[in-house]
């Protein structure tokens, strides 16, 4: 009895595996290096059928895949139709077109403010709609000063696992509770003819002030931008490293924005009268409530077209911005917002994704250390699919196959143009892609597939995962 239980048993797991094999497909991308670390699952949304698997519930590192994340639950959250607000406030009387008292811009969390992935909120529109409001009320110079409340964000600006190298950077600069024009400032660079001679500064813009910059950029014979920004709010000298291409005498590059609230500060004195002489400061504190009138409020666009253009163009800033305003719908009196949002993701999702890990760093995936498994984000993705309220607002925020977004140039000339509907992530030795597959008269699928460590240029990878993807939906 006892052997026929053991042949049974046997016989039960050789069936078990090749009926994962078979109906699972388990195959990974094929040219994919052997040392490298693949993840991936396709699933029917229909009948809720694994068709393809290969080590899907292995945690991987994320890239802007956690952007799919972040918006998702930010969506469900905040809900779809929410808006940030900056508040501009004034602490005296207005006589004769004077404010005879202080002017108090409030930020509020908001990343479009100046955005140029926001057409309404272009630097040129908002200032317009600022000297609207100061006209509106009858002020065209003040005799008090510009102070700037950040209070909205608690904590520090910057997630704790955020890259040294990446913090200076536009790509990485953080939030804050009065973002401007991005949180990014242009440098120009001169370089001389001669490879290896070392790059000068011609100019810095928006100005940044108290901040020195040390260039320690070389000319090179290569053709592109490989000069990072080494600095953080707070460091008076701040460092420039790398390559750029030799013989150029304007040359831009891109960085984080120290100090965003006192420059946004900055440009709006310049809309009153004798603005060289007005002096613009940070609150520490909310005395000035008591004694303050509120004259106007900005509006971000709905969080529906955040979500959109997060997914669409992979905006760092903004999402970490959403991991921020998700943390602060159950603040904590001594946590930063940081940690409270990133712990309410994983709570949201752990209530109806018991099993997954989720090891989230920061709303962007900019943390090298951010890690997901595809199973979490195709079962993510069929949840939103199940619920047609949220999964209209989602879909339209993603990118299409060959037609737009981080998807523009994948499928762009296959059978799956126009139907792949979801995101890419990529970072050096990582390339992720998930989203959704719609087929005339087909059932959908949910897909993700994860390659980490793989030691080659990401466009070859690319390659490969866009010729697994084509063979596995046409099986």
């Amino acid at each position: 009895m006892e052997l026929n239980n053991k042949k049974y048993y046997a016989g039960t797991l050789l069936f078990l595996m090749i009926f994962f094999v078979f109906s699972g497909r388990a195959q990974k991308p094929e040219g994919i290096p052997r040392y490298a670390l693949v993840s991936a699952i396709i699933k029917d949304l229909s009948s809720r059928k694994v068709l393809a698997a290969y080590n899907p519930e292995k945690n991987m590192l994320s890239a802007s895949l956690m952007k799919l994340v972040t918006t998702a639950t930010a969506l469900d959250l905040l809900g779809k139709d929410f808006k940030y607000s900056t508040k501009f406030w004034i602490s005296g009387p207005v006589k004769n077109g004077i404010l005879e008292g202080d002017l108090i811009i409030e930020g509020g969390g908001d990343p479009t403010l100046g955005s140029k992935y926001f057409p309404s909120s272009y630097p040129d529109s908002v200032l317009l709609y600022v000297k609207n409001i100061l006209n509106a009320n009858g002020i065209n110079k003040i005799n008090g000063k510009i102070l700037v409340d950040e209070s909205y964000l608690k904590g520090s600006r910057y997630p704790s696992r955020r890259l040294w190298e990446d913090m200076g950077n536009y790509y990485g600069a953080p939030p804050a509770a009065l973002s401007w024009r991005d949180n990014t400032f242009t440098i120009v660079l001169r370089s001389p003819e001669k490879i290896g001679a070392r790059c000068s500064v011609v100019s810095v813009s928006p100005s940044v002030e108290n901040v020195s910059f040390d260039c320690q950029v070389i000319a090179a014979k290569h053709d592109k931008d490989s000069a990072y920004i080494y600095g953080l709010s707070g460091l008076e000298r701040w460092e420039i490293r790398g390559s750029i291409p030799a013989g150029r005498n304007h040359f831009r590059i891109k960085g984080a924005l120290p100090e965003p609230g006192l420059i946004f500060a900055a440009e709006v004195g310049k809309l009153l009268d004798d603005s060289d002489n007005i002096v613009i400061e940070k609150i520490n504190n909310d005395d000035w409530r008591a004694k303050a009138q509120l004259i106007g409020q900005l509006y971000s666009p709905p969080l529906s077209d955040i979500v959109r253009a997060i997914n669409h163009y992979s905006i760092n800033l903004a999402a970490d911005h959403l991991l921020i305003s998700i943390g602060q719908t159950a603040r904590q009196e001594n946590a930063p917002d940081w940690d409270v949002g990133i712990q309410l993701i994983k709570n949201y999702w752990a209530n109806k994704k018991q099993s997954y890990f989720l090891n989230i760093k920061d709303g962007s995936g900019l943390a090298p250390q951010s890690s997901v498994s595809p199973a979490f984000l195709v079962d993510m993705l069929a949840d939103i699919y199940s619920d047609s309220s949220r999964f209209e607002t989602f879909k339209n925020s993603l990118a299409i196959s060959g037609v737009s977004g981080t998807l523009k140039y994948i499928w762009n000339q296959s059978a799956l143009k126009g139907m792949v509907y979801g995101k890419s992530g990529s970072m050096k030795d990582v390339l992720g892609y998930a989203g959704y597959v719609f087929r005339d008269g087909q059932s959908p699928l949910a897909f993700a597939v994860m390659v980490n460590h793989h030691g080659k240029d990401n466009s070859e990878i690319k390659k490969y995962i866009e010729r697994w993807l084509e063979k596995m939906v046409d099986m």
